[in-house]
């Protein structure tokens, strides 16, 4: 019984160590594969009560299809262009449906998703070949 205790120690104490040197434990680190500095979200953003979370979620949800659209117009898949300031984003939002409630700010976001959906595989011909996807 000793045996088989040790060796589920051990093997969950080396198997974590493995994992660790590896790389594969999760940290809250910014880490891409590409575009390293992308601009950071509004700092209010990332602060926004619970409760209000959906406003979150509809502002990245106009970030992202605003990066899809500019992507598919440019024709060009640099940094600069798939991750601009959220300036615009934040802008578009704090216009035209701030005042909406819960539910239809997620109606609208599920409408930006979808929109986003539209483009995407547009931005992934234009992304892929310079290993932006």
């Amino acid at each position: 019984m000793k045996i088989a205790t040790a060796t589920l120690l051990a093997t969950a104490v080396l198997g974590t160590a493995g994992a660790y040197a590896q790389g594969l434990v999760p940290t809250l680190d910014r880490e891409y594969e590409f575009c390293e500095n992308r601009p950071e979200e509004p700092q209010w953003l990332q602060d926004i009560h619970v409760r209000e979370n959906y406003k979150r979620l509809l502002v990245q949800a106009i970030y992202r299809f605003q990066s899809y659209e500019r992507v598919e117009q440019a024709g060009d898949c640099s940094c600069d262009t798939l991750y601009p300031s959220w300036d615009t984003a934040v802008q578009v939002f704090n216009d035209n449906y701030l005042h909406l409630e819960r539910r239809d700010a997620m109606d609208t976001r599920r409408e930006f998703q979808d929109r986003s959906n539209d483009l995407r595989q547009s931005q992934r011909d234009v992304c892929e070949p310079i290993g932006h996807w």
